[in-house]
């Protein structure tokens, strides 16, 4: 009998997808148990290779759980031995793209006045008007940027523009 609910049918697709897409894998945490470096390391190797996980039910069929595809398994068992075997440290395997925010340089307080260049200053004055008439949130890196420092609790109010924070990672700035 078909399924009048069309999201119902749905929804059996879509678990199906998922059920197929780890039929060719293998739980995380399997694989970690087996690997012979600790947990820590399985992680650090995953980055390093560019491993990326895909969700998938566990092994009761209940809640979502990491796996990964057998030929990434292959990968960093391989990896994982060669660590373990002292052939390879985990530094040598080249690292994936950060995910992390890169820190930015410090400009000297104040510099000397033959490289002083107002182009940075007044692209950052205008970044603010800009954000102030349009009432677009910005993220904690943009609100660094525009105000020249790193935003600690809301309200941070600096050279008449007030940042207030609106949620995880969005500041709305207005004018002080």
């Amino acid at each position: 009998m078909e399924s009048a609910d069309p999201s119902m049918a749905l929804s059996q697709e879509l678990s199906a997808d998922s059920a197929d897409a780890v039929l060719d894998g293998i739980r995380l945490s399997e694989l970690a148990d087996e690997l012979p470096v600790g947990r820590s390391s399985v992680f650090e190797l995953l980055k390093r290779l560019a491993i990326t996980t895909s969700k998938g039910p566990g092994p009761d069929g209940k809640g979502r759980v990491a796996w990964v595809s057998n030929e990434q398994a292959n990968r960093l068992r391989a990896a994982a031995h060669a660590v373990n075997s002292g052939e390879k440290k985990i530094a040598d395997f080249s690292a994936a793209i950060s995910t992390r925010t890169p820190q930015m340089k410090k400009t000297p307080s104040a510099p000397s006045a033959d490289s002083a260049d107002p182009t940075p200053f007044l692209a950052r004055l205008e970044a603010a008007e800009k954000a102030v008439a349009s009432g677009l949130g910005l993220t904690t890196a943009e609100v660094s940027w525009v105000l020249g420092v790193s935003p600690g609790s809301s309200p941070v109010t600096r050279g008449g523009i007030t940042a207030t924070r609106t949620g995880k990672n969005c500041w709305l700035l207005a004018k002080a």
